[in-house]
């Protein structure tokens, strides 16, 4: 049984946005499933991250896609990344030894 099958089966009513987007909402009109942009399947809203204006307050891809095109980015964009990270990484490290500089050391 599909997932469309099985929360039609529990009586949630199927809509559908204007892109072609199928979603699920219970009675109180809250999303309970919705499809991803990027892989197109229908999932529960669980496999969402939240977001506060998105639809649902839902983010338009699901957590697995995410977690991929994060990835690809590092791998594509690997040294860029390092060099924030390290330079984030000094600038913090900079001030905390000044403030340890001026601290009343008693």
């Amino acid at each position: 049984m599909s997932l469309r099958e099985e929360l039609r089966a529990q009586e949630y009513e199927e809509r559908t946005k204007p892109r072609g987007f199928v979603y699920f909402t219970d009675a109180d009109g809250q999303v309970v499933a919705k499809t991803c942009r990027e892989c197109g399947e229908l999932k529960y809203a669980k496999n969402y991250h939240y977001k506060s204006d998105g639809f649902g307050h839902l983010g338009p891809y699901c957590k697995v896609c995410i977690s991929i095109r994060d990835r690809d980015y590092y791998i594509e964009n690997r040294e860029r990344v390092k060099r924030v990270k390290n330079a984030y990484y000094h600038r913090k490290r900079a001030e905390q030894l000044s403030f340890n500089l001026f601290e009343n050391n008693e």
